[in-house]
């Protein structure tokens, strides 16, 4: 009884340090998956909402063109002055594809966030950024020189059509961010802390780089400028050999 009782204690303690051993392992990754979910989330619906305001801000621009335009149609006399200002007005998009291409590439994308419906909007709404960009800010820029400072072009430029595939993505986008934050349970207040956190990192490599991409491209420019100068100087030294 008593070699049978200590094997069954030792069975017992062994039974014990396999379970807590794998169930703390489970735990761990199950929170670590979960953490990776959430950053993951967050980095999706962030670049989501920078998007939709600027996508937003170009459609306000929109209006407006077509409201200035309509006045400078009425008023031929106000289009010299008027067409710098028209031009202002023009979608201007500065969003990166970083994001969207990580989200598209990451095979392990759908295991990580486990959520179908929540992949297909994202989906959808870059689908509509990018239907966006080339069909309406893409086609302003290939027309704007077209109608130029020219009363009859600008008059029979069919801005309002744009203006209205441009309205109509811009809603739809909008739905598909609202979709996905109440599918993730992401709130506002949670993007800002996220956009916080990601402007104090931006700062801290900032400090440890010690230059910005401005001044990157600045110096960049400055030393062209040094190697033209040069080659010139070069070019009328060879010049005075020769001749």
């Amino acid at each position: 009884m008593s070699a049978v009782k200590k094997f069954l204690t030792t069975l017992l303690a062994t039974t014990i340090s396999i379970v807590l051993t794998f169930g703390t392992t489970a735990i761990i990754d199950r929170r670590k998956k979960k953490v990776e979910k959430r950053d993951l989330v967050m980095m999706i619906m962030y670049d989501m909402r920078e998007s939709l305001a600027e996508v937003g801000q170009s459609e306000e621009g929109l209006k407006e063109f077509c409201d200035l335009q309509a006045d400078l149609v009425a008023h031929p006399d106000k289009l010299s002055d008027g067409f710098s200002l028209l031009v202002t007005h023009i979608p201007s998009l500065t969003y990166t594809t970083t994001t969207e291409n990580i989200f598209k590439s990451n095979i392990e994308t759908m295991n990580t966030i486990g959520n179908i419906l929540f992949v297909e909007t994202v989906s959808s709404f870059y689908v509509t950024r990018n239907k966006f960009k080339t069909e309406v800010a893409d086609e302003f820029f290939r027309k704007m020189d077209w109608f130029s400072v020219d009363y009859e072009r600008l008059s029979a430029f069919d801005a309002s059509s744009l203006t209205f595939i441009g309205e109509t993505c811009y809603q739809l986008m909008r739905r598909h961010f609202e979709e996905s934050k109440l599918m993730m349970k992401v709130s506002e207040d949670d993007l800002d802390v996220f956009s916080r956190q990601r402007e104090k990192l931006k700062e801290k490599l900032q400090e440890q780089l010690g230059e910005t991409q401005v001044e990157m491209a600045m110096r960049a420019v400055e030393e062209r400028i040094q190697r033209d100068q040069a080659l010139e100087k070069a070019r009328e030294e060879g010049r005075k050999a020769t001749y």
